[in-house]
């Protein structure tokens, strides 16, 4: 078993026997955290120091990594055997998400939810400065807001073939992509002209055997 403190810069870090991790209380940070931050100043935001050896007792600079968020959660969740995952499973069902349902039927879990929904509907329908994303225009619009006008949007659709489609060119009987919506029967100029003079043709033909 790892021992129960550990020195580093004169501070006395003692071992969470529940964690595994080494903690100063007084300056309330751990030790890798600590260290990594004494080599290589204060952790950017949304990041995590990892132990490279998985040992949460060997907090030498050389085992400490720096990771974003979700990497680090990923690579202890590849770490797991089979029986931690099974245990951990059985934990959240058990344990954490009956706990979560019955906070969220409770009074202070429903004001919760009624301030968050205020919150979220005034961020979604704040008018800031945003940027069209194409035509490239500034325009002030609502949070999160992609499009200065319709016409930009369906503009920006018909560029990126959301909604093409393959048909059948009625003349030449080849493939040819198109926009769902536009309903063309032909693959080209030419042949769309062909089409045309033949749909009258066939239309005063109609008409005089009428």
């Amino acid at each position: 078993m790892s021992e129960k403190f550990q020195w580093f810069n004169d501070i006395k870090f003692t071992r969470d026997d529940h964690t595994g991790y080494y903690l100063n209380s007084t300056i309330r940070k751990r030790m890798h955290i600590y260290v990594w931050e004494y080599y290589n100043g204060k952790i950017p935001k949304g990041y995590e120091v990892h132990h490279k050896d998985f040992d949460r007792s060997n907090n030498d600079i050389s085992n400490l990594q720096l990771l974003t968020r979700s990497e680090h959660r990923k690579l202890h969740s590849e770490s797991l055997t089979q029986e931690q995952r099974d245990w951990k499973r059985n934990n959240l069902n058990v344990n954490a998400r009956p706990k979560a349902i019955e906070w969220h039927k409770s009074e202070e879990g429903k004001k919760w939810h009624s301030e968050q929904a205020k919150v979220t509907l005034a961020k979604t329908h704040q008018q800031v400065e945003m940027v069209c994303v194409n035509c490239g225009k500034s325009y002030i619009g609502e949070y999160k807001s992609k499009f200065c006008s319709n016409n930009c949007k369906s503009a920006y659709r018909r560029k990126s073939g959301v909604d093409n489609i393959t048909e059948i060119c009625a003349i030449c009987g080849l493939e040819f992509q198109t926009n769902k919506y536009r309903k063309s029967q032909t693959c080209s100029r030419h042949c769309a002209m062909i089409y045309k003079w033949r749909i009258q043709n066939e239309s005063k033909k109609s008409n005089q055997d009428g």
